[in-house]
């Protein structure tokens, strides 16, 4: 007598059938190819990592999206990437460890032990390049149209760029820290969906920043609003340095391309470790983040001094499903 075994996938799991699978491989195969004839060098990092030292700098957050469990080799805690940008940091700082401008691209399978906002999948194929080495607007623009030139491959037009600057938004949260972690990360949550209810019972009334970040949620819009962060958020420290960076970015971008452009002086979206200039692209033809970059200045260190980082990466799945 043959008994047969009930198979299924895991929740938060696929598996992708032709032609979807020569669909999403042969856009993979574009973009690296696009990639490597921009000057940048393909890697391929490892799937697992060391549980005590995965993400760097940002460890408790990209461990937090990470699988975990115990070799039985060696007795260590191992965890499966859930971003492989930071692991091009890594590679960048420890291995090939040079002083020059470092430019790096990849594409690999990503695992998250949390749903994707977009697919609710824990599993696709992240795709993305990064500049190492070079803090200039310069190259934070270059990394901006290579993120538009790869959706532009993928076949997807009406593009919309969205602007921010995590320094400045990062500014304006700074005094709910005081409030402990757990308060702090239900402000974060709120205020990526711009709720102002939420905020306003989350954050006590004699909080004297309460009225700032209530703000906060209002700037979005055309590139006016950075002229009016400036004059509502003139008692914040540096916050006119972040605001004059993304102007100037804005103006660079306009003068050399039509886009339509959004500035979002309030996002939060992916991991958190960003620190300059971010940037996202969306659709009218999805509802969801398309790609996703920023500058993100010394997540990694090999030395005393801070390593310039930008880059951006994208979803292939998602995008291909477009």
């Amino acid at each position: 007598m043959t008994s047969k075994i009930r198979w299924s996938l895991p929740d938060g799991v696929d598996e992708l059938l032709p032609p979807k699978a020569l669909q999403v491989e042969t856009l993979r195969r574009s973009l690296v190819d696009k990639y490597i004839d921009s000057g940048y060098e393909f890697i391929i990092p490892p799937l697992l990592e060391l549980s005590e030292t995965i993400g760097g700098e940002a460890h408790d957050e990209i461990k937090s999206h990470a699988f975990s469990f115990k070799d039985n080799l060696t007795g260590k805690n191992l965890s499966i990437r859930p971003d492989i940008s930071e692991q091009a940091s890594r590679i960048d700082a420890y291995r090939i460890q040079s002083d020059e401008t470092v430019r790096l691209c990849y594409a690999g399978e990503v695992v998250k032990s949390k749903s994707s906002k977009v697919l609710r999948s824990r599993t696709t194929i992240q795709v993305g390049a990064e500049i190492f080495g070079d803090p200039s607007k310069e190259a934070e623009l270059e990394s901006i149209n290579l993120m538009l030139s790869s959706l532009a491959i993928a076949g997807i037009e009406n593009t919309t760029l969205s602007l921010g600057h995590a320094g400045f938004t990062a500014s304006v949260l700074a005094p709910f820290k005081d409030l402990g972690e757990e308060i702090f990360l239900n402000i974060e949550s709120a205020l990526y969906k711009k709720s102002k209810s939420d905020l306003d019972n989350i954050i006590p009334d004699s909080h004297v920043s309460k009225g700032s970040l209530l703000t906060l949620c209002d700037m979005y819009g055309k590139k006016d609003i950075i002229k009016k962060a400036k004059e509502e958020f003139s008692h914040i420290e540096n916050s006119n340095d972040c605001l004059d960076h993304l102007e100037a970015i804005v103006e660079e971008i306009e003068e050399k391309q039509e886009m339509n452009l959004h500035i979002d002086l309030g996002e939060i979206q992916g991991f958190k470790y960003h620190n300059g200039i971010v940037f996202s692209a969306y659709s009218n033809s999805a509802g969801y983040v398309l790609a996703k970059g920023g500058r993100y200045d010394g997540l990694r260190k090999s030395s005393d001094q801070d390593r310039p980082a930008v880059g951006f990466d994208l979803d292939l799945i998602a995008v291909s499903n477009l």
